[in-house]
Protein backbone atom coordinates (compact mmCIF):
# COMPACT_ATOMS: atom_id res chain seq x y z
CA UNK A 1 0.00 0.00 0.00
CA UNK A 2 2.72 2.23 1.03
CA UNK A 3 4.65 1.69 -2.36
CA UNK A 4 1.44 2.01 -4.56
CA UNK A 5 0.56 5.52 -3.52
CA UNK A 6 4.16 6.61 -3.11
CA UNK A 7 4.82 5.46 -6.59
CA UNK A 8 1.65 6.45 -8.15
CA UNK A 9 2.29 9.82 -6.92
CA UNK A 10 6.03 10.03 -8.84
CA UNK A 11 4.80 8.39 -11.86
CA UNK A 12 1.95 11.61 -12.12
CA UNK A 13 4.43 13.89 -10.91
CA UNK A 14 6.80 12.43 -14.18
CA UNK A 15 4.22 12.61 -16.44
CA UNK A 16 3.32 16.14 -15.86
CA UNK A 17 6.70 17.59 -16.06
CA UNK A 18 7.97 15.55 -19.03
CA UNK A 19 4.85 17.32 -20.73
CA UNK A 20 5.85 20.60 -19.49
CA UNK A 21 9.32 19.61 -20.65
CA UNK A 22 7.99 18.69 -24.18
CA UNK A 23 6.09 21.83 -23.99
CA UNK A 24 8.99 24.32 -23.32
CA UNK A 25 11.26 22.93 -26.19
CA UNK A 26 12.87 25.34 -28.24
CA UNK A 27 11.86 28.23 -26.21
CA UNK A 28 13.69 31.46 -26.99
CA UNK A 29 13.75 34.46 -24.89
CA UNK A 30 11.60 36.84 -27.12
CA UNK A 31 8.75 34.25 -26.41
CA UNK A 32 9.99 33.86 -22.38
CA UNK A 33 9.06 37.69 -21.94
CA UNK A 34 6.39 37.85 -24.20
CA UNK A 35 3.34 39.37 -23.36
CA UNK A 36 -0.08 40.68 -25.35
CA UNK A 37 1.14 43.85 -24.02
CA UNK A 38 5.15 43.82 -24.99
CA UNK A 39 3.88 44.85 -28.64
CA UNK A 40 3.26 48.12 -27.62
CA UNK A 41 6.23 47.89 -26.00
CA UNK A 42 5.89 47.72 -22.62
CA UNK A 43 7.43 44.96 -20.06
CA UNK A 44 5.74 41.33 -18.97
CA UNK A 45 9.06 40.05 -16.89
CA UNK A 46 8.49 38.62 -13.49
CA UNK A 47 9.24 40.30 -10.82
CA UNK A 48 11.30 43.31 -9.12
CA UNK A 49 11.20 46.37 -10.63
CA UNK A 50 15.14 46.88 -10.89
CA UNK A 51 16.04 43.74 -11.77
CA UNK A 52 16.38 42.85 -15.42
CA UNK A 53 13.48 40.60 -15.53
CA UNK A 54 11.89 42.80 -13.88
CA UNK A 55 8.13 44.04 -14.40
CA UNK A 56 7.56 47.46 -16.09
CA UNK A 57 5.39 49.46 -13.41
CA UNK A 58 3.73 50.79 -16.77
CA UNK A 59 3.43 47.42 -17.77
CA UNK A 60 0.63 44.08 -17.66
CA UNK A 61 0.52 42.22 -14.62
CA UNK A 62 3.59 39.51 -14.41
CA UNK A 63 1.17 35.99 -14.75
CA UNK A 64 0.91 37.07 -18.83
CA UNK A 65 4.14 35.95 -19.30
CA UNK A 66 5.95 32.70 -20.14
CA UNK A 67 8.72 34.38 -17.45
CA UNK A 68 5.93 34.33 -14.74
CA UNK A 69 4.39 31.02 -14.86
CA UNK A 70 7.80 29.45 -15.27
CA UNK A 71 9.64 30.99 -12.20
CA UNK A 72 6.17 29.96 -10.11
CA UNK A 73 6.22 26.31 -11.20
CA UNK A 74 9.98 26.35 -9.98
CA UNK A 75 9.13 28.23 -7.23
CA UNK A 76 6.28 26.17 -6.24
CA UNK A 77 8.79 22.75 -6.73
CA UNK A 78 11.99 24.01 -4.69
CA UNK A 79 10.77 26.25 -1.99
CA UNK A 80 11.24 24.85 1.12
CA UNK A 81 7.83 23.69 2.08
CA UNK A 82 7.95 21.03 0.39
CA UNK A 83 9.71 19.71 2.61
CA UNK A 84 9.35 20.80 5.60
CA UNK A 85 5.61 20.75 6.27
CA UNK A 86 5.78 17.18 6.10
CA UNK A 87 8.41 17.26 8.47
CA UNK A 88 11.68 16.94 6.10
CA UNK A 89 14.84 19.42 5.75
CA UNK A 90 15.59 20.94 2.26
CA UNK A 91 18.96 19.28 1.39
CA UNK A 92 22.51 21.45 1.45
CA UNK A 93 22.10 21.91 -2.28
CA UNK A 94 18.94 22.07 -3.48
CA UNK A 95 19.29 25.90 -3.19
CA UNK A 96 16.96 28.68 -3.29
CA UNK A 97 14.76 29.24 -6.31
CA UNK A 98 16.03 31.87 -8.74
CA UNK A 99 14.74 34.34 -10.86
CA UNK A 100 15.95 33.08 -14.51
CA UNK A 101 16.53 35.59 -16.42
CA UNK A 102 16.92 33.91 -19.83
CA UNK A 103 14.60 31.26 -21.31
CA UNK A 104 18.13 29.26 -21.27
CA UNK A 105 18.36 29.67 -17.38
CA UNK A 106 14.71 29.37 -16.70
CA UNK A 107 14.35 25.78 -18.44
CA UNK A 108 17.93 24.76 -16.61
CA UNK A 109 15.77 26.35 -13.34
CA UNK A 110 12.89 23.82 -14.25
CA UNK A 111 15.18 21.08 -14.34
CA UNK A 112 16.85 21.86 -11.12
CA UNK A 113 13.67 22.44 -9.28
CA UNK A 114 11.98 19.25 -10.71
CA UNK A 115 15.04 17.21 -9.44
CA UNK A 116 14.24 18.57 -5.69
CA UNK A 117 10.76 18.07 -5.68
CA UNK A 118 11.25 14.12 -6.98
CA UNK A 119 13.59 13.33 -4.49
CA UNK A 120 11.90 15.05 -1.70
CA UNK A 121 8.90 13.37 -3.29
CA UNK A 122 9.92 9.77 -2.95
CA UNK A 123 11.90 9.60 0.65
CA UNK A 124 8.31 10.74 2.16
CA UNK A 125 6.96 7.60 3.92
CA UNK A 126 3.68 6.82 4.10
CA UNK A 127 3.36 7.94 7.73
CA UNK A 128 4.22 11.63 6.40
CA UNK A 129 1.51 11.53 3.44
CA UNK A 130 -0.47 10.28 6.39
CA UNK A 131 -0.03 12.33 9.18
CA UNK A 132 -1.45 15.94 9.49
CA UNK A 133 0.81 18.58 8.72
CA UNK A 134 0.30 20.67 11.92
CA UNK A 135 0.89 23.86 12.76
CA UNK A 136 3.63 24.87 10.45
CA UNK A 137 1.42 24.45 7.35
CA UNK A 138 -1.08 27.66 8.88
CA UNK A 139 -4.12 27.28 7.55
CA UNK A 140 -3.28 24.05 6.26
CA UNK A 141 -2.63 22.53 9.64
CA UNK A 142 -5.27 19.63 9.37
CA UNK A 143 -4.26 18.55 5.86
CA UNK A 144 -2.48 15.35 5.74
CA UNK A 145 0.51 15.16 3.78
CA UNK A 146 -0.72 13.29 0.78
CA UNK A 147 -3.47 16.22 0.33
CA UNK A 148 -0.65 18.96 0.03
CA UNK A 149 1.42 16.91 -2.17
CA UNK A 150 -1.48 16.85 -4.37
CA UNK A 151 -1.86 20.29 -4.37
CA UNK A 152 1.75 20.59 -5.68
CA UNK A 153 0.58 18.25 -8.27
CA UNK A 154 -2.26 20.62 -9.37
CA UNK A 155 -0.27 23.63 -9.54
CA UNK A 156 2.39 21.60 -12.03
CA UNK A 157 -0.32 20.75 -13.67
CA UNK A 158 -2.26 23.53 -14.24
CA UNK A 159 0.41 26.19 -14.80
CA UNK A 160 1.92 23.87 -17.54
CA UNK A 161 -1.43 23.67 -19.23
CA UNK A 162 -0.86 27.61 -18.85
CA UNK A 163 2.66 27.24 -20.58
CA UNK A 164 1.24 25.35 -23.56
CA UNK A 165 -1.54 27.87 -23.98
CA UNK A 166 0.76 30.79 -24.32
CA UNK A 167 3.03 28.90 -26.52
CA UNK A 168 -0.17 28.47 -28.73
CA UNK A 169 -0.65 32.18 -28.32
CA UNK A 170 2.28 33.53 -29.09
CA UNK A 171 2.87 31.37 -32.32
CA UNK A 172 -0.78 31.99 -33.29
CA UNK A 173 0.10 36.24 -33.19
CA UNK A 174 3.33 35.91 -34.89
CA UNK A 175 1.95 33.23 -37.67
CA UNK A 176 2.39 34.01 -41.14
CA UNK A 177 -0.85 34.72 -43.45
CA UNK A 178 -1.60 31.44 -45.31
CA UNK A 179 -3.26 33.56 -47.99
CA UNK A 180 -1.09 35.97 -48.52
CA UNK A 181 1.30 34.36 -50.98
CA UNK A 182 -1.76 33.17 -53.10
CA UNK A 183 -3.26 36.88 -52.62
CA UNK A 184 -0.06 37.98 -54.46
CA UNK A 185 0.30 35.45 -56.94
CA UNK A 186 3.10 33.27 -55.51
CA UNK A 187 0.74 30.44 -55.20
CA UNK A 188 -1.57 29.12 -58.02
CA UNK A 189 -5.18 27.04 -57.97
CA UNK A 190 -2.89 24.08 -59.62
CA UNK A 191 -0.55 24.22 -56.64
CA UNK A 192 -3.18 24.63 -53.70
CA UNK A 193 -6.68 23.75 -55.30
CA UNK A 194 -8.92 23.72 -51.78
CA UNK A 195 -7.14 26.78 -50.80
CA UNK A 196 -10.79 28.77 -51.34
CA UNK A 197 -12.85 26.12 -49.39
CA UNK A 198 -9.48 26.62 -46.57
CA UNK A 199 -10.16 30.21 -46.63
CA UNK A 200 -13.70 29.57 -45.58
CA UNK A 201 -13.23 26.70 -42.88
CA UNK A 202 -11.13 29.51 -41.42
CA UNK A 203 -13.80 32.07 -41.71
CA UNK A 204 -11.70 34.76 -43.30
CA UNK A 205 -14.52 35.65 -45.66
CA UNK A 206 -13.08 38.92 -46.89
CA UNK A 207 -10.56 36.80 -48.94
CA UNK A 208 -12.99 34.31 -50.25
CA UNK A 209 -14.12 36.87 -53.36
CA UNK A 210 -10.68 37.73 -54.08
CA UNK A 211 -8.95 34.05 -54.02
CA UNK A 212 -12.51 32.97 -56.30
CA UNK A 213 -11.27 35.75 -58.43
CA UNK A 214 -7.88 34.42 -59.21
CA UNK A 215 -9.16 31.27 -60.34
CA UNK A 216 -8.86 29.38 -56.82
CA UNK A 217 -11.72 26.35 -57.27
CA UNK A 218 -15.57 27.11 -55.39
CA UNK A 219 -16.72 23.76 -54.87
CA UNK A 220 -12.97 22.41 -54.22
CA UNK A 221 -13.37 20.54 -51.24
CA UNK A 222 -11.45 20.63 -47.26
CA UNK A 223 -9.48 17.74 -45.68
CA UNK A 224 -13.04 17.06 -44.36
CA UNK A 225 -14.49 17.07 -47.31
CA UNK A 226 -16.78 20.04 -47.18
CA UNK A 227 -17.16 22.93 -49.76
CA UNK A 228 -17.23 26.93 -48.94
CA UNK A 229 -20.74 26.96 -49.90
CA UNK A 230 -21.92 24.39 -47.09
CA UNK A 231 -19.19 26.15 -44.83
CA UNK A 232 -21.11 30.00 -45.97
CA UNK A 233 -24.91 28.02 -45.02
CA UNK A 234 -23.67 27.21 -41.70
CA UNK A 235 -22.23 29.82 -40.17
CA UNK A 236 -25.33 32.39 -41.62
CA UNK A 237 -22.52 34.32 -44.01
CA UNK A 238 -25.22 35.39 -46.77
CA UNK A 239 -23.40 37.79 -48.62
CA UNK A 240 -20.08 34.93 -49.28
CA UNK A 241 -23.31 32.68 -49.66
CA UNK A 242 -24.85 34.56 -52.15
CA UNK A 243 -20.59 35.32 -54.38
CA UNK A 244 -20.38 31.27 -54.30
CA UNK A 245 -23.44 30.87 -56.49
CA UNK A 246 -22.69 33.70 -58.61
CA UNK A 247 -19.36 32.01 -59.31
CA UNK A 248 -21.11 28.45 -59.74
CA UNK A 249 -21.00 26.69 -56.18
CA UNK A 250 -22.76 23.11 -56.32
CA UNK A 251 -25.63 23.33 -53.90
CA UNK A 252 -26.00 20.04 -54.57
CA UNK A 253 -22.62 18.71 -52.95
CA UNK A 254 -23.05 16.75 -49.95
CA UNK A 255 -20.73 16.25 -47.32
CA UNK A 256 -18.74 12.56 -46.54
CA UNK A 257 -19.96 12.38 -42.72
CA UNK A 258 -23.44 13.66 -43.00
CA UNK A 259 -24.83 13.01 -46.65
CA UNK A 260 -26.66 16.94 -46.59
CA UNK A 261 -26.10 19.81 -49.10
CA UNK A 262 -25.96 22.85 -48.75
CA UNK A 263 -29.40 23.96 -48.11
CA UNK A 264 -28.72 20.75 -45.37
CA UNK A 265 -26.23 22.53 -43.60
CA UNK A 266 -28.20 25.97 -43.20
CA UNK A 267 -31.36 23.53 -42.00
CA UNK A 268 -29.23 22.37 -39.43
CA UNK A 269 -27.30 25.27 -38.14
CA UNK A 270 -30.45 26.86 -37.82
CA UNK A 271 -29.49 29.99 -40.53
CA UNK A 272 -32.92 31.19 -41.55
CA UNK A 273 -31.93 34.06 -44.03
CA UNK A 274 -28.97 31.56 -45.71
CA UNK A 275 -32.37 28.77 -46.12
CA UNK A 276 -34.68 31.40 -47.27
CA UNK A 277 -32.14 32.53 -50.07
CA UNK A 278 -31.41 28.79 -50.58
CA UNK A 279 -34.86 27.76 -51.22
CA UNK A 280 -35.67 31.02 -53.32
CA UNK A 281 -32.86 30.05 -55.95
Amino acid sequence: MTTTLRQNLLDLSDFACQRLRERVEGLTDEEYFWSRSTAAGRSGRPRGASSPTGLDPAGPAPFTTLAWRITHIVDILQEERTATWLGHQPAADDGEPPVPESAEAALAALDHAYDVWRRRLAAFSQDDLDRAMGEIAGPWAEHDGTAFVLHILDELIHHGAEVGTLRDFYRGMRAEDPFAPALAGEITPAQRPALLAEAAAAQRWEVVPQLADLGFGINERTADGVTAAHLAAGTGSLDSLRLLVEHGADLSATDPRFGADVLGWAKWFKQPEAVAYLEGI
